[in-house]
């Protein structure tokens, strides 16, 4: 059947455009899928966005927008870059390309053929036409590959004899024949007066030498050290790394190169010549450099110096992939920025940062201590913060001179997509950060090259710069934070104001991602050494990125990133959920829910909403749940209806969170023994000695995720470390401290004890204990261990192991079944945004709460919020206790929980109920609305707001 959408879309003058487009990404997912052989062309994913919100064919958007719109881009605007490549294939091949490294999959979009050239009438295009693909010879048909191999090439000109370097591209899946031909084809283009027969590709011998090393070494035996490789190979079958260096052998009238034979012999000359006279560097990471073995400090010979090297080569013991080669630099003669430099701060700086290592290892702390060792500590930086501060103070009057030392310190590791090699390159980054008086200006520098450096930064190098940051001051992180989090707000505040839409452009999306991964980089550091509240890392302004409809886009965003299919993608927020307010996560989690139980549904073939419904007995709530839980067959996501027996009532939500007060206040009651009270029966905590059915603890994870996803708060004082344990977080001893703060402060007593005598007279063995109704049982928590007897050498594995057998072991069968009960409800993507604290929140609310707020977001029906009368009425609730005011709560809603967002997220209805009445103030608590009577005078009002508060309890349905 076609809706109104689809009507007014035919109706459309790009119906045409839109039918073409939808046909052929029909028959290209099917020939992607079959691998057959078609035409296809890149179109930016910024024209397709730009498109579709220009044709009304936005997925995100609902109904028809009639206002004018912007016509698209060029079609391949994001895909030009100067980058002189060797083409992908020549121009006479079935597919000519200029195509650049693409660094991300989601740059682009595959169309077939027909789709581009239709579009290519209507819109502008920018030359070149780009197209990929491979023609196979041995399958006679063209296949497409998207994933591309990339080389550095090594090639000796036959015009001037002389040899240089290229950057080339290739597909994984492509034999080395197929890619020598399409060589052969670029070379003779390039070389047009001479004749290339043929092409042939050496492999050389130490596969991961760098270009320059190899040249030298060529130069110096003008032969290849190395192998042909095997034209029947495929490409993946290379096992090379990005960049790796091959060297391309041309035939004219004979072939250029010849295999060097005399390998063992170059490699000790090479070796010793490194080991003798090293490579004039200030750091160098190859071990048997002069610079690092200190052969010549132990006082030995050359010839000793030449048997050691001979050894280490028979031996295999020589690490080639960290060469050094001999340079010379501009930096060749000075040192690392310190206190002792004398002249023209600024202008060193701008000589040293021609090197990355030499700029890496400047600024160092207690330079005179340090002069002439440059291991970088990996625990600590190691800055002089005075120092930065006082360079940072000069740079920031002077802009350009800030934006030459980035340029030359980075800007070809950027254009070549060269990652950061070493500490000391990792050490200049992060200097460059600790500029903090200019450091708003280094992140809006364009073309953004820090953010560039760090949205590639390893796993393991982001890690690192969060280990050097946990040494900053409270003082010094703030501000680091501060500065990267308004930067973040501005740009969120430009996209959203986007004249399209946000993110159109990729260049916006990876500065967006530069910013959040250095604001990653901060939050994990804060993680290590805790100095500012995690609260303070939130951006609310997330919330209104997308103009409309936000959660939902969103939503989008987040399923297609899961998915890893880029075709819609621009950015997700979710990858960064500790930024995110809990108030806009927990509308993504009910998104989430709602196209799981529609999707349930469509498998059913049903069109109606489903519900849980249960029919509870109030008597035998616990059986009756069990039982019913067990046999429904509807989805435990879908919304749940509740129905006490002989009581009569539709569940708008009062009957629903009744019945979860009750069965929660039994099962967890200590009487029933499945939870014992801890801490002073501040919490309640797993019972050990439980001998209750499994199926009961498995009744409370069901309940759990239940009432997370029906939006009931339960009365439960369950403690944080449940729900991070729920979560997978990993535990601390600090978590340790709402259950058991005798047993913390004992751990905390041990850690201070400097005497052996003292820690031995505590008499403390590697032995658990616990105590369950007065009783104490006693575990091991090593073979043995009530034999082993604890020490001031050995406490430290001894408080790691307690906490351990304590948080998890002691309860790892109770806490499975439960957590298995919550799984069965809840599970997804969307679960795993929260933090085990902020799951905490989501279920049982929030820990305090403020009257104010619920006032401020009241409606009236009946009254006028600024009477006399009201005003009166919330001067009482105010004056009351907390305990009252839960009360107040409790007789409005049917809960005294306090909701994510706070009272002012609540939708509650203040109605005139009658006047001149004693009839006492009531409530539907299903819909939240107080029925407040118009009373003759004030005393009243408090009298009669008062009885109903003291007597408030239970459920009734009106």
């Amino acid at each position: 059947m076609i809706n109104l959408f689809q009507m007014l879309q035919q109706n459309s003058p790009f119906f045409q455009e839109l039918q073409i487009y939808d046909d052929g990404k029909r028959i290209l997912d099917k020939s992607l899928r079959d691998k057959e052989g078609m035409e296809y062309y890149l179109i930016s994913k910024k024209f397709i966005k730009q498109w579709k919100y220009y044709v009304d064919y936005d997925e995100e958007m609902e109904e028809i927008q009639l206002d004018p719109r912007q016509k698209p881009d060029k079609i391949n605007s994001d895909l030009i870059n100067n980058e002189k490549l060797f083409r992908y294939f020549p121009e006479n091949h079935v597919y000519n390309s200029s195509i650049r490294y693409l660094e991300n999959e989601w740059d682009y979009e595959f169309v077939l053929k027909k789709v581009y050239e239709y579009f290519n009438e209507i819109y502008q295009s920018i030359e070149p036409q780009i197209r990929v693909g491979f023609y196979n010879e041995s399958l006679k048909r063209k296949q497409i590959f998207p994933n591309l191999a990339r080389f550095t090439l090594i090639y000796q000109s036959p015009i001037d004899n002389k040899l240089y370097t290229a950057k080339a591209q290739v597909d994984y899946n492509s034999e080395i024949k197929a890619w020598t031909n399409l060589l052969r084809d670029t070379f003779q283009e390039q070389f047009k007066p001479k004749k290339i027969n043929n092409v042939r590709v050496w492999c050389p011998r130490h596969k991961t030498f760098k270009a320059d090393l190899l040249i030298q070494q060529m130069e110096k035996i003008k032969q290849v050290d190395g192998d042909i490789l095997n034209e029947n190979l495929i490409i993946f079958q290379m096992q090379s790394q990005r960049d790796n260096c091959i060297i391309i052998d041309l035939e004219l009238n004979d072939w250029q190169f010849k295999k060097f034979e005399q390998t063992i012999e170059y490699d000790n000359a090479l070796l010793l010549e490194k080991a003798l006279y090293g490579c004039g560097k200030i750091v160098c990471e190859f071990p048997q450099c002069k610079l690092n073995n200190g052969y010549s400090d132990l006082g030995f010979a050359k010839e000793d110096i030449q048997g050691i090297c001979q050894v280490l080569i028979e031996n295999e013991e020589v690490k080639w992939e960290l060469m050094c080669s001999k340079q010379k630099n501009i930096t060749d003669n000075l040192l690392p920025f310190s206190v002792q430099i004398k002249t023209d701060p600024i202008q060193y700086l701008l000589k040293i940062s021609q090197s990355l290592e030499l700029f890496g290892i400047s600024f160092v702390e207690n330079y005179n201590k340090n002069q002439g060792i440059y291991q970088i500590n990996p625990k600590n930086a190691e800055i002089n913060s005075l120092l930065v501060l006082q360079i940072a103070q000069g740079l920031n009057q002077q802009k350009d001179n800030l934006m030459q030392i980035i340029k030359n310190l980075f800007q070809r590791k950027v254009e070549d997509i060269e990652p950061l090699t070493n500490l000391y390159q990792l050490r200049a980054l992060y200097l460059i950060l600790q500029f903090r008086n200019c450091l708003s200006k280094i992140l809006d520098e364009k073309p953004f090259i820090i953010l560039t450096v760090i949205r590639r930064l390893s796993q393991q190098q982001a890690n690192q710069l969060s280990k050097w940051l946990t040494k900053l001051d409270k003082t010094e992180l703030q501000q680091f934070q501060s500065i990267t989090k308004k930067a973040i707000e501005q740009q969120i505040n430009i996209q959203k104001n986007a004249p399209i839409r946000p993110l159109l452009d990729i260049d916006d999306i990876q500065r967006l991602k530069g910013l959040f991964d250095l604001y990653s980089v901060i939050y994990k550091s804060n993680i290590k050494n805790p100095r500012i509240p995690a609260s303070e890392f939130i951006i609310n302004s997330i919330q209104q990125f997308y103009k409309v409809d936000a959660d939902r886009q969103e939503f989008t965003q987040f399923q297609i990133f899961n998915a890893k299919v880029w075709r819609g993608y621009s950015f997700t927020f979710c990858q960064y959920p500790w930024a995110m307010p809990i108030e806009f996560k927990s509308r993504l989690l009910s998104i989430e829910c709602k196209v799981k139980q529609y999707d349930t549904r469509r498998r059913a073939y049903g069109i109606f909403p489903q519900f849980v419904s249960l029919t509870i007995e109030r008597d035998n709530i616990i059986e009756s749940a069990i039982k019913q839980l067990q046999q429904t067959q509807v989805s435990l996501k879908n919304p749940l209806k509740v129905q006490f027996v002989n009581e009569q009532g539709v569940d708008e939500g009062g009957p629903k969170r009744e019945f979860f007060r009750l069965i929660m206040e039994k099962l967890v009651t200590p009487d029933y023994g499945m939870f014992i009270p801890k801490n002073n029966d501040t919490v309640f905590w797993f019972n050990p000695q439980s001998f209750e059915m499994p199926i009961y603890y498995s009744l409370i994870g069901k309940l759990l995720g239940l009432s997370l996803y029906n939006s009931v708060l339960l009365d439960v004082r369950f403690p944080t470390v449940l729900f991070k344990k729920l979560q997978r977080e990993k535990l601390k001893e600090e978590d340790l401290k709402e259950l058991d703060m005798e047993t913390y402060t004992g751990f905390q007593f041990l850690r201070e004890q400097t005497d052996p005598k003292v820690v031995e007279s505590l008499g403390l063995t590697f032995n658990g204990t616990y105590k369950v109704w007065g009783e104490n049982y006693f575990e091991d928590l090593k073979p043995n261990g009530f034999q082993i007897n604890v020490t001031i050498e050995n406490r430290e594995e001894y408080i790691q192991l307690y906490i351990d057998w304590y948080l998890n072991k002691l309860v790892q069968k109770q806490f499975d079944l439960l957590k298995d009960g919550f799984k069965t409800v809840v599970d997804g993507d969307g679960i795993k945004l929260f933090s085990g604290e902020e799951l905490q929140q989501l279920i049982i609310g929030l820990p305090t709460f403020d009257m104010k707020d619920l006032e401020a977001s009241t409606k009236y029906d009946g009254y006028e919020s600024d009477s006399e009368y009201i005003r009166y009425f919330w001067n009482c609730i105010h004056k009351l206790n907390v305990e009252m005011q839960k009360r107040f709560l409790f007789f409005c809603t049917g809960s005294d929980r306090i909701p994510v967002g706070g009272l002012k997220s609540i939708k509650f209805v203040i109605q005139k109920h009658g006047q001149d009445t004693e009839q006492l103030p009531s409530a539907h608590t299903c819909f939240n609305v107080l029925l407040l009577p118009f009373y003759k005078n004030k005393e009243t009002l408090k009298e009669k707001l008062k009885i109903s508060l003291d007597n408030a309890e239970g459920f009734g349905l009106m």
